[in-house]
């Protein structure tokens, strides 16, 4: 393979990238993210993005979650505008919109009042600058069939909105026959080295042992913004520009993490940043935060994801406002 050379992350760097906060500013100046998320059985992983997206600065967070974990996140967090969506088995699901789809069928139009509201209210993307989908979604029948409908939703409507694919969503695509063509103009993948593996079909011990290269090779691709996760996270451009964090630490080896960088990611991006720029700012305050809540817990076996998310304002503090 041809050699590439990568851009440390540095803090110069995330320097430059950090929006400015201009003192008259409101609500609105810092945009709007929505986040679709959650799960019964991976509710947690819905509150750490939501947390962490509320904390990257972004002016509202419109959480789009199963209605039977409303009540639970709802009383924890304060500042998310919540909007429950159709369930089946504790996950969300696509069974709201069954009705409109048979009425189709019989030859009512494909644009029926009644199907324009029904996704309206499951595809809440309207108005919004930035989505996030995938923490803590469960892989059921349902939410398979969601997504991938939230997807065509979103290239028929909205092609250039920015949107992150996050954990469940990038597992259920990856059973996807050329599941690259179904996504968005401005999509940002996060997978993990197993997960590259499952969007790519490579063995993880090629992954491994050709990192950088099959990173920036995939990138361009899919024509999306890459993040590879693990030590040395890798950000890769859709044109094959390569930016790597130049640190590890073996405290964003958790469980819920992602979730966290996730979070964070879409909230930058809803305030304007370009995909890859949001993307390497992100993946810089979320490593330079697993640092800092390692000096307050003391070991990194003992600092937890949540931990980091308290650490983001102080990560953020080397950038001026």
């Amino acid at each position: 393979m041809e050699n590439h050379s990568a851009t440390p992350i540095t803090p110069e760097l995330a320097r430059s990238l950090m929006p400015v906060r201009p003192d008259d500013s409101h609500k609105g100046t810092f945009g709007k993210a929505l986040v679709v998320a959650g799960s019964r059985k991976y509710t947690g992983a819905a509150g750490l993005a939501i947390q962490a997206a509320l904390r990257s600065g972004v002016g509202l967070v419109y959480a789009a979650i199963p209605e039977t974990i409303h009540a639970p996140l709802a009383a924890s967090i304060s500042e998310a505008i919540w909007l429950t969506l159709p369930e089946k088995d504790g996950a969300i699901a696509l069974a709201e919109l069954t009705s409109c789809t048979e009425a189709e069928k019989a030859g009512h139009g494909s644009e029926e009042p009644l199907h324009r509201a029904g996704k309206a209210g499951l595809f809440p993307t309207e108005g919004k600058d930035a989505i996030l989908v995938g923490p803590g979604l469960d892989q059921t029948e349902g939410t398979q069939a969601f997504l991938l409908s939230l997807l065509a939703h979103l290239c028929e409507v909205t092609p250039n909105l920015p949107v992150v694919v996050d954990a469940d969503a990038i597992n259920i695509l990856s059973q996807q026959s050329d599941w690259h063509t179904l996504l968005p103009n401005q999509t940002i993948l996060t997978p993990h080295e197993m997960e590259f593996s499952r969007l790519t079909g490579l063995p993880l011990e090629e992954i491994k042992q050709n990192r950088q290269e099959l990173a920036i090779t995939y990138a361009q691709k899919w024509h999306q913004t890459l993040i590879l996760k693990g030590a040395n996270t890798l950000v890769v451009s859709p044109q094959g520009d390569c930016r790597v964090l130049p640190f590890a630490n073996s405290v964003l080896a958790h469980g819920g993490t992602g979730d966290v960088l996730a979070g964070l990611l879409v909230g930058l991006l809803a305030q304007g940043l370009a995909p890859f720029d949001a993307a390497t700012l992100a993946v810089w305050l979320h490593a330079r935060a697993a640092e800092l809540a390692l000096e307050v817990a003391g070991h990194p076996a003992a600092t937890l994801p949540s931990d980091i998310i308290q650490q983001l304002g102080l990560a953020m503090k080397v950038i001026p406002i």
